[in-house]
């Protein structure tokens, strides 16, 4: 398991990146979490906890997270940041969210290269 706490520039929301392995390292960071679904079933989810936002993927196989499921928890990722600082995505000026989801991308990718390296 890997995992690191970044904090957006421009908007300064805080979010942390897990990568796990197995459900029972997933268990053993979020234990006496209540999650109101299997977290078994997601091969990535996005959830918040007292404040603090979290994107998880399992990297069960070589290869996973695939780039799929990265930028989509990462679209997640960012429509949370979004609805909390009031911005409104706007489909006409869409670099906003295109800035922020490649650069959660990107910090996600950095992560799972040295995941993978070790």
């Amino acid at each position: 398991m890997i995992s690191k706490k970044y904090k957006t520039p421009l908007y300064g929301t805080e979010f942390t990146i897990v990568i796990y392995n197995s459900i029972e390292e997933f268990n053993k960071k979020f234990k006496n979490w209540d999650f109101s679904v299997n977290i078994e079933d997601f091969d990535g989810s996005i959830f918040e906890r007292d404040g603090m936002k979290y994107m998880v993927f399992l990297a069960k196989d070589k290869g996973y997270p695939t780039p799929g499921i990265i930028a989509h928890e990462s679209k997640h990722l960012v429509n949370s940041i979004f609805i909390d600082i009031g911005h409104d995505l706007d489909p006409h000026n869409d670099e906003p969210e295109a800035y922020l989801l490649s650069w959660i991308v990107n910090r996600t990718h950095e992560l799972l290269n040295k995941y993978n390296s070790n």
